[in-house]
């Protein structure tokens, strides 16, 4: 007898676990995580090392989502990874700058002056819509990658000038 009464109280107990547990799953807790802006990340690399950002990558796979920063301060490079989502630091390194990316430092003179990264990457969006994936500041040429659905685009902006200089397009990989 007793049997037969633990029977239906444990379907019961299972049944009202699974309602519980599907509707904690569909509120709250199952809500998309939003991307940090490469603007936000640069700003968290800054606090970090206050010095030149010459790169900001955004890496992502089916496991991780990150940002991979290099900042140059003095005659030291940064790199910095830092979680898309949270902001959090993940890693740093520091090295000494080699001497071919002294090139990548913006100089600013009263002669010559640079245009910033968000001027090139608004430069870069009258070419190519998408999200930015990647601006790296190489022998006064901005580098930008954007993504938009299956097309990649690559697009090099003169850091003095603000011109496109080259335009490239694919499939994204």
């Amino acid at each position: 007898m007793k049997k037969m009464i633990m029977i239906p109280a444990l379907v019961m107990t299972l049944g009202v676990g699974a309602a519980i547990g599907s509707t904690t799953l569909l509120s709250g807790n199952a809500q998309e995580k939003k991307v940090l802006s490469m603007q936000e990340i640069e700003k968290k690399a800054l606090a970090v090392v206050d010095g030149t950002v010459a790169n900001i990558e955004f890496d992502q796979n089916q496991f991780s989502s990150i940002y991979e920063v290099e900042v140059y301060k003095d005659t030291v490079e940064y790199d910095l990874k830092f979680d898309a989502y949270s902001g959090k630091l993940l890693k740093q390194k520091k090295e000494r700058l080699d001497d071919d990316e002294w090139d990548d430092i913006p100089a600013t003179t009263a002669t010559t002056k640079i245009i910033t990264k968000e001027q090139a990457i608004k430069t870069a969006q009258t070419k190519a819509k998408g999200k930015v994936t990647k601006v790296k500041l190489d022998d006064g040429v901005y580098e930008i990658e954007l993504k938009d659905g299956q097309y990649e685009y690559e697009v090099d902006v003169d850091a003095v000038s603000g011109n496109i200089i080259d335009f490239e397009q694919g499939f994204d990989d």
